[in-house]
């Protein structure tokens, strides 16, 4: 239980593991930031045309919708 070899050997592997995943997820953070800077660059170059969603103003002042759902949930109960 207590063998120094093993215990060496499994820090080790350890160690070497941990310093796989922290460089993998290091570079995958770089390489994130450099796919952002290309993405912008070429959205600068040829921007895609978005269409305007127009929607029609509400009439917040009428309270009868709320109303009619309020008796009706007060009907059901």
């Amino acid at each position: 239980m207590l063998n120094p070899e093993l215990w060496t050997e499994g820090s080790i592997t350890m160690l070497v593991g941990m310093g796989i995943v922290f460089s993998f997820l290091t570079i995958l953070v770089f390489a994130m930031l450099i796919m952002a800077k290309c993405v912008s660059f070429i959205n600068k170059l040829c921007p895609l045309a978005v269409e305007e969603v127009k929607t029609k103003a509400k009439n917040t002042s009428d309270d009868s919708e709320i109303a009619l759902a309020i008796a009706i949930a007060g009907a059901q109960a």
